[in-house]
């Protein structure tokens, strides 16, 4: 009971030192260095920190079986507005029980309590235990998590363990994401006599409608993981100069997408809108967005923002273990349940159909948002939580 209880203060203390490090992404190497002497201090049989900035731990286990993988990412966002919150979001202050700060929900609090609970498992385990924090999750998600299994792992997991917030439920897949490129080239003139160009801001304007009423009328339903979604989130244009109409503008969305979606299906709409605004006189391109990601290490790899959305069936083996586990030992009313966001689960499930759940502290609503928190209860139940997952997967 007492290392019960010290591993519990360890996993909080852990949480708020990892929030008092600011680590957006490609910038996370101040944490990655405390995770490695943490684990370092805690015993575990090997370590490393690879070209992508991962830290990957090793507890051997004494059977050669496929290895259990607890995975989480050391990113997050920005704060925002820091006039909307009411602490430091780098303070990991306690108000009323809960752990406040950027990245409290998403994910520090699950880091902090997947590494304590390796001070629960006992002396010899028959499967070799990993834990994998990673890099750039928050740009692209599975990336890094890729590389630190095909490169350094280079083995097969019998599970992966997301630490992504599920408020202490099992969750078994979401929705997946990708981000399309919309760029429209036209003609710049005076804004006195714009009928002399072609505004590549009113073309880019009249496209985003749309597609947005085309997708509207075609999106598609999941009856576990809800409807598919298409949000434009930037957009820019130039020159950037009053008296005279944009040449030139680009805009992002965000799909979020469903099992049966492919690249070819998810362009179909844009490609339509494209070639009717291009009768206009516009040359305009769509694309699934490729863009250069920077390490921390130094490291630079090319991206395709296209991420496979994934579900382990309810019934599988691995769930319903999992679920007994956590209800017999952690949360009663533990149900199974899917995210709403996107996590490294579209390269373990999505990408390579191993069997992948989730099992976090916090509510996910939470992430992003201002006056991010997680009750220290959570934080506490989480370490018992991974500890009771890895010996029931033994």
């Amino acid at each position: 009971m007492r290392l019960m209880v010290d591993s519990a203060k360890l996993a909080i203390e852990i949480a708020k030192d990892l929030i008092r490090a600011p680590s957006l992404s490609g910038e996370e190497k101040e944490v990655a260095y405390y995770i490695r002497d943490t684990l370092s201090n805690l015993g575990v049989d090997s370590l490393i920190i690879d070209e992508l900035g991962n830290v990957i731990a090793k507890i051997e286990g004494v059977e050669n079986k496929d290895p259990i993988i607890l995975e989480g990412h050391m990113d997050h966002v920005e704060p925002g507005n820091r006039d909307l919150w009411k602490v430091d979001p780098y303070s990991g202050k306690i108000v009323d029980n809960k752990l406040y700060g950027r990245g409290a929900v998403d994910m520090k609090s699950s880091l902090a309590s997947m590494i304590s609970s390796i001070t629960l498992l006992p002396d010899k385990i028959d499967r070799t235990v990993y834990l994998v924090f990673v890099t750039h999750e928050e740009t692209a998600e599975g990336v890094a998590f890729k590389h630190a299994l095909e490169n350094t792992i280079r083995r097969k997991p019998y599970i992966v363990i997301l630490g992504e917030a599920t408020n202490l439920n099992i969750h078994v897949g979401h929705r997946g994401r990708c981000l399309i490129e919309y760029v429209v080239q036209g003609k710049t003139a005076h804004a006195s006599m714009p009928h002399l160009g072609l505004n590549a801001l009113s073309a880019t304007s009249k496209s985003i409608v749309s597609i947005l009423e085309a997708f509207e009328k075609t999106r598609s339903y999941h009856e576990k993981l809800g409807y598919s979604t298409l949000t434009p989130t930037v957009i820019e244009c130039s020159p950037k100069v009053t008296p005279q109409i944009p040449d030139y503008c680009r805009v992002i969305f965000d799909r979020r997408i469903l099992p049966y979606e492919t690249e070819d299906t998810i362009l179909r709409i844009f490609r339509k809108v494209k070639e009717h605004i291009e009768h206009e006189g516009f040359k305009i391109r769509v694309s699934i967005l490729t863009e250069e990601l920077r390490f921390w290490t130094g490291k630079i790899v090319k991206v395709k923002d296209f991420f496979k959305s994934w579900i382990l069936d309810e019934k599988s083996m691995y769930v319903r273990k999992a679920l007994n586990i956590i209800r017999t030992r952690i949360k009663p009313d533990a149900t199974i349940g899917y995210w709403k966001f996107s996590t490294d689960g579209v390269y373990s499930a999505g990408e390579k159909g191993y069997a992948t759940i989730g099992f976090g502290p916090g509510n996910e609503d939470l992430a992003h948002q201002p006056n991010e928190h997680v009750p220290l209860k959570h934080i506490e139940k989480a370490v018992y939580g991974y500890a009771n997952l890895i010996l029931t997967f033994q």
